[in-house]
């Protein structure tokens, strides 16, 4: 069953993005009176479409939240493994991606190429919050540096490449220390630089090691959410 998501209500009407419109009509040729799922407040609904196919009438309701909060600082990549990251993560849980300029990213996004990427990898998010029937839609915010990230309460996690003075991942990711929000940062191939690290670990973060083996940047992520998943039992 296909879901959307709306951003306006009226008692127990819920009225979808008109850029859904043509999906709806064309792509999966939804008629009036069929049933879909949209998103709105934080809440699944079970809804009939309106013979407009722009409205739903709300039926009932599918699921409520119950998310953890994951916030991800990601490093600036390629295009192709951007979307990959934000697809799969967006998937697995995350809920926010921050996309941090860290030293040794090897890409830099041209100031008058930053709106319509970000434009481009918020709409990445959007699809795969509907097919992985997330109750809102994952966010991607404007890039920043990283002694600009926010200092979090909850469990803080780098990964780090480094060897000393890190915690295993099970000691910092199980069921005595999951919370509503954690963050994650992680660096682009090579890691990040000591300076980067201590500028996390002084915001609250966690040097945290994944194993003794070596991680593409694109895989580090989906197994951290993996693990998130497991503790919390999904």
């Amino acid at each position: 069953m296909q879901q959307y998501f709306s951003k306006k209500r009226e008692n127990d009407i819920l009225y979808l993005d008109s850029c859904d419109f043509h999906h709806i009509k064309n792509v999966m040729r939804i008629k009036s009176h069929d049933s879909v799922i949209v998103g709105y407040g934080g809440i699944l609904y079970m809804c009939l479409m309106n013979e407009d196919l722009k409205s739903v009438t709300i039926k009932s309701v599918y699921k409520e939240s119950d998310e953890t909060k994951v916030i991800v600082y990601m490093p600036v990549l390629s295009d192709e493994k951007m979307s990959f990251i934000i697809e799969k993560g967006t998937e697995m849980g995350v809920t926010k991606f921050v996309p941090v300029q860290y030293e040794r990213c090897k890409f830099v996004i041209n100031k008058d190429k930053v709106s319509k990427k970000l434009e481009r990898y918020n709409k990445i998010a959007k699809e795969a919050s509907e097919q992985a029937r997330r109750v809102k839609i994952t966010e991607v915010s404007d890039i920043i540096k990283v002694d600009t990230i926010d200092k979090i309460d909850g469990v803080n996690i780098v990964c780090s490449l480094d060897k000393d003075n890190v915690k295993r991942i099970k000691e910092v990711l199980n069921d005595k220390t999951i919370c509503d929000t954690i963050s994650i940062a992680f660096g682009p191939e090579g890691g990040l630089t000591s300076k980067e690290e201590s500028v996390l670990v002084n915001k609250g973060f966690i040097k945290t090691s994944l194993g003794s083996n070596v991680l593409r940047t694109e895989t580090v992520l989906i197994v951290v959410c993996s693990i998130i998943n497991y503790v919390k039992g999904e």
